[in-house]
């Protein structure tokens, strides 16, 4: 098994086991988008496409198609090591603190026994 998942990485790239088929990836996806303060954000005028970000990126994630768009990165599989922007000659790229409006506050999932996460969302989404 172990020659079959090695024979996958030239076409899924590195950690494929990460990406694809870890349970906890999902886990955590869904823990950093409702509570990290900790993002990728971008200045995608400034976006020179030397592509540094993209090949530096440790989870495989094409950081630089986000640049050029001026997109946050909001993936799940980005772990926010912030690698990408240390790599970026022009700065575009900086691992922020952002502000947490309209994410779950961690003590609203302890308060009460009978916590519906996604009424919850859409409450603070509003």
């Amino acid at each position: 098994s172990g020659v079959i998942g090695v024979g996958f990485y030239p076409i899924f790239g590195s950690r494929v086991w990460c990406r694809y088929g870890c349970p906890m990836a999902a886990i955590l996806g869904m823990q950093q988008k409702l509570f990290s303060k900790f993002r990728i954000t971008t200045n995608g005028g400034q976006c020179i496409s030397c592509g540094n970000c993209s090949a530096y990126c440790e989870m495989g994630i094409d950081v630089r198609a986000y640049a050029q768009k001026g997109q946050n990165i909001v993936r799940s599989s980005c772990v926010g090591c912030g690698i990408c922007s240390a790599v970026c000659p022009r700065g575009v790229l900086k691992l922020e603190n952002a502000s947490r409006k309209n994410r779950i506050d961690s003590e609203d999932g302890i308060l009460g026994d009978n916590i519906d996460l996604l009424d919850l969302i859409e409450q603070k989404s509003r």
